[in-house]
Formats: structure tokens, C-alpha cells, sequence
């Protein structure tokens, strides 16, 4: 908890590309300021802290977690160092707000989790889709009763990264180390099948790679592609009804605003919502009938607003995405690979 009247003050580990996104979420926020950026080239570090006027800059993260003062950080990294920052982070006492992937394995998410538990820090994994996608507002809307029990949902999220469609594509996307391809990359969908019906009971997934071999902006001789590009989930929770859910880095056409954007579709014993485009929703529920639009309600809070939060607060129950869901979503990652090797289903456990 901070002092009253004072703001969360919070550094950025990773202070590259993907680190902007992150900023313009905290300068909506009137308790955050963010006092430091970590990035190991110190030219570039430089020049991101010249662009949002952040005071400190470090290329070692360990001199950063030193800083006097400093309440938490906000890991902006390739997955496959979430690990070590997030559990030095802790070990140093700070608050850790994590990009998703939370790691490239269910393991290291159970010991990232271990980690921030046993220092007793606030913990949230970035699953800001729950927000920045219709479906949390779609889940005001279940939590009303519109749509009952919940009997079956649709998830789809595709979009193209074929060297035709996107020739500035990174190559990180698709390298197994970095991210993981249809799967990893898009982790979401398992967080948003969770929060849509709770915890899985067990997964059967198709994975393919279409483009077997290709080039990148920053691979232009090409390699050979080991993960997925697109991946098809059949999951059954706990509680019962089931989601199929596709995802995609082979499928072309965008939405009007030039990006696509998750179709989800939600039915049960009482009504059916489906989002129709970025936030609009449409539904029915009671008699059968039409579907009709419906009144999408306020924004749906961000994991950096609920981190903040809690912060200030010292009230850990404002997350609504721990390291918990981070482990559990990758346990689902982890279990989809499984299934694909041996071509059956594969139980979750309830842990």
C-alpha cells in the first residue's frame, strides 16, 4: 500500500516497442507514474525515456530494483525472460505486472507464481484482451443472467503474417523460444475460455503449420517454421458445456479498421450474445427471436488500471488476473501440444 496521496511509482523492464502500448495505459491513470525504464541497449533506452520523460534509465534491471522508492514493475519482455525478472522482482520486494505469455511453460509459471506468494507481492499477468476486446463486456452481460448455464461458446482469432501479407513482419512470432506461434502468441483464447466458463476439465487441438518455410524483415534469408500457424481447440469445463476455439496466423482479410479483432459467441439455457465487429454485441435471451444489438456498456478495466489498484491500495483481490491464471493458461498450452503428439484428449488437473 502507498502513502496517501502519493502514486504508484512503477518500472518498466523492457522498455522497447511493445512498452508504448503499456505507457499510454498508465498516462490514463491519475495514481501511476512511471519512473524508470530498463532496456539493455542504452542508445535506445535513451531515446525512450527522451519520448514519455521518464527521469531514470537502466541497462541492468538489478540496479533498477535497487532504486529508492520504487513500488512495482512491469515486465515488457520476450517470454522467455518473464522468469528471471519476475522472480527477482519479487525477491525484491516489488509488485509484478507481467506480459502474457507469463512463460513459455506451465512449470515456470508455478514457480514465477511460488515466487510472488512467498514474498507476498501483488501479481497480475497482462491478459488485456479480457478489456481490450468485447468480451468483458460480454461478460457483464452473463453475469446479468442473459445467457444462463452456459451450454457452448465460439471463439475465432485469425490474422496474416504470411511474408505476402506482412513483409515487416519479426520473426519472433514464430520461433519457439520467443513466443510460440498460433498457440503461445495467442494465449488469450485460454484465458478467455476461463473466464467465459471457468476451469477446463480437459482439451483435445489440432496444430498446423501452413508455411513451413519463410522470411522475415529481420530473417530475410528464411528459416524453417517449427510451431504452428494456426491451431483448432476443443475444450470441456469443469462445471460442463464445452468452447471450440480456432486461431490463426495463416488467415487473410482484415476488419475495417485494418486489424482483426476475436468473434466470440457465447449460448446457454436462456440466450445467446455474439460480439458483431471491435465492441459491438448483439443478443437475445428469454423467447426466441432475432438477435438485436445491444448496449455494449463502459469500458471493461485493464489489468494495468486493476495493478495500479491494487497497489495503492495494498488489496491484491483487485486483480483479476494473478499468476494463477497465467500458470493455468499455459497449463492449457502445454496440454494442447500433448494432445497433438498423441492424438487423444489430455485432463487438467485441478490444482
Amino acid at each position: 500500500m502507498t502513502a496517501p496521496g502519493r502514486k504508484v511509482r512503477i518500472g518498466i523492464i523492457g522498455a522497447g516497442a511493445f512498452a508504448n502500448t503499456h505507457m499510454e495505459q498508465f498516462a490514463k491513470l491519475p495514481n501511476v507514474e512511471v519512473v524508470a525504464f530498463h532496456r539493455r541497449n542504452a542508445e535506445a533506452l535513451a531515446e525512450m525515456q527522451r519520448k514519455w520523460d521518464v527521469p531514470n534509465g537502466f541497462t541492468d534491471h538489478r540496479k533498477m530494483l535497487e532504486m529508492p522508492g520504487l513500488d512495482a514493475v512491469d515486465i515488457v519482455t520476450p517470454t522467455n525472460s518473464h522468469k528471471l525478472y519476475a522472480i527477482e522482482a519479487a525477491r525484491a520486494g516489488k509488485h509484478v505486472l507481467c506480459d502474457k505469455p507469463l512463460a513459455m511453460t506451465a512449470d515456470d509459471c508455478r514457480e514465477m507464481l511460488e515466487a510472488a506468494d512467498n514474498a507476498g507481492v501483488i501479481h497480475s499477468t497482462n491478459f488485456n484482451q479480457r478489456g481490450n476486446t468485447v468480451l468483458g463486456r460480454m461478460k457483464r452481460y452473463m453475469d446479468s443472467g442473459f445467457v444462463g448455464k452456459v451450454y457452448h461458446a465460439n471463439i475465432w482469432w485469425g490474422m496474416s503474417y504470411a511474408a505476402d501479407a506482412r513483409p515487416d513482419a519479426l520473426s519472433w512470432r514464430l520461433r519457439p523460444e520467443s513466443a510460440g506461434g498460433s498457440v503461445y502468441e495467442l494465449i488469450h483464447v485460454f484465458d478467455m475460455a476461463r473466464f467465459i466458463g471457468g476451469e477446463v476439465s480437459r482439451i483435445c487441438a489440432k496444430l498446423e503449420t501452413h508455411q513451413k518455410s519463410r522470411s522475415f524483415q529481420d530473417a530475410p534469408e528464411g528459416f524453417e517454421v517449427k510451431v504452428p500457424d494456426s491451431s483448432a481447440f476443443f475444450v470441456e469445463w469443469r462445471d460442463g458445456g464445452y468452447a471450440v476455439m480456432h486461431t490463426s496466423f495463416a488467415s487473410r482479410g482484415t476488419d475495417s479498421d485494418g486489424k482483426t479483432h476475436a468473434r466470440i459467441e457465447i449460448s446457454g439455457e436462456k440466450g445467446r450474445i455474439v460480439s458483431d465487429g471491435r465492441m459491438a454485441l448483439q443478443g437475445n435471451t428469454g423467447p426466441n427471436g432475432p438477435l438485436v444489438q445491444l448496449e455494449p456498456g463502459p469500458p471493461y478495466p485493464q489489468p494495468y488500471e486493476r495493478f495500479v489498484n491494487a497497489v495503492a491500495s495494498g488489496d491484491k483481490s483487485k486483480i483479476e488476473t494473478t499468476f494463477y491464471d497465467g500458470y493455468k493458461a499455459a497449463q492449457l498450452v502445454d496440454a494442447a501440444y500433448l494432445s497433438w503428439e498423441t492424438g487423444g484428449w489430455v485432463d487438467i488437473p485441478n490444482d
